[in-house]
């Protein structure tokens, strides 16, 4: 009786043994996570381990072999090609044969797809790293807005992203984060130092990320008060009259620095440097140079209740009683007056109304 039962359990797990073995060298082993009976004895025969906790992980689909066992399945090919995914299911974990070279990305970075009501702290909870390792890796600030879709770079674990540069070995990165060479080599997938060329981007692990400094307020407002061109004013003539008017854009830059809103009666245009400024549409010209406030200035009436404002211009070319043809150089970009900080150089760029300032973007377009 004592040699029949060993018999028996000596037959049982030989046929266990053989459900978990392979001769192929690129098997992947998925199993549930909530059979530990079976996942102890594959942990066991591998180093490397992946746990995908969300929907859409991928994995190559030529690992497609699927075994009828319920409890675990395994795909094995000798040559996986990574360009053709195929989805596993959440709630797995992904064992692969460390001798495999070829189907695994040995970054261990994962791309994931942005579903509805992602939130990156949501994200990084998932795949247990820290919010500012997803914020970094993939360029968001704390104002930025993932959507669905979006795809994301997730590193294998806290860290950074670091391409190696010319003549950059692991020890030098090692000293410069701080970190052992060895957990370089670990999180990275590599069994040798030497084995990293110029140009590969490694994940460094950090026991914390630290995001760029936000960026500096705005700078004060200040009074340059520098190249004032005498302020001269001109009525227009008695038989001033005016056609259908069609505005234009007034300047070169396309970018608006700021908007018409409560407290600014206009719109400022800036790239930071010394544009021309064209008349928005013909007319007379009836105010040129130093305004307080407003730095070196040109008002053009239009005719028919309609006057342009342009200032801060660092050099005047029309003067109070010129008419003006639209599309003419008036003036050049400048920061002459109230303007913030030591770089403000812009055109503040107003339309009036009977009187009345109005939100420009009404009339032109960038």
């Amino acid at each position: 009786m004592v040699a029949i039962i060993g018999l028996t359990a000596n037959f049982a797990l030989n046929s266990r043994a053989y459900l978990l073995e392979s001769s192929d060298q690129s098997t992947v082993f998925s199993y549930l996570k909530n059979n530990p009976g079976l996942n102890n004895p594959l942990l066991a025969q591998s180093q490397t381990t992946t746990i995908l906790a969300r929907t859409d992980q991928w994995v190559s689909s030529a690992f497609a072999s699927v075994s009828t066992n319920a409890n675990f399945v395994s795909y094995s090919s000798p040559k996986a090609d990574a360009s053709d995914p195929t989805t596993i299911q959440e709630n797995v974990i992904v064992k692969t044969n460390p001798a495999d070279t070829d189907n695994f990305l040995h970054t261990g970075k994962t791309t994931y797809e942005v579903i509805s009501g992602d939130t990156v702290v949501g994200i990084a909870s998932s795949f247990g790293i820290s919010p500012e390792t997803i914020m970094l890796e993939n360029k968001l600030s704390e104002n930025s807005v993932i959507k669905p879709g979006q795809k994301l770079t997730i590193l294998p674990t806290t860290g950074i992203s670091h391409a190696l540069k010319e003549g950059e070995t692991i020890a030098d990165l090692a000293k410069k984060y701080n970190v052992s060479e060895d957990d370089i080599l670990d999180v990275n997938d590599l069994e040798l130092a030497e084995d990293v060329l110029a140009g590969d981007v490694l994940t460094i692990p950090l026991a914390k990320v630290n995001l760029p400094a936000a960026p500096k307020a705005p700078s004060r407002f200040v009074q340059d008060n520098s190249n004032q061109v005498a302020l001269r004013q001109a009525s227009p003539p008695a038989n001033f009259a005016s056609g259908a008017l069609s505005f234009i854009w007034p300047t070169p830059p396309r970018g608006i620095t700021q908007g018409f809103k409560r407290g600014h009666a206009g719109i400022d245009i800036s790239n930071s440097r010394m544009e021309p400024i064209y008349a928005s549409e013909e007319g007379f010209v009836e105010i040129s140079g130093w305004q307080s406030g407003y730095g070196n200035t040109i008002v053009i009436n239009h005719g028919n209740g309609f006057k342009t404002r342009y200032s801060h211009a660092s050099e005047l070319y029309v003067s109070a009683g010129d008419n003006v043809a639209q599309g003419q150089v008036i003036a050049k970009q400048g920061r002459t007056g109230r303007v913030r900080g030591v770089t403000g150089i812009h055109l503040d760029f107003r339309i009036m109304k009977n009187g009345v300032s109005v939100n420009p973007l009404a009339y032109v377009k960038p």
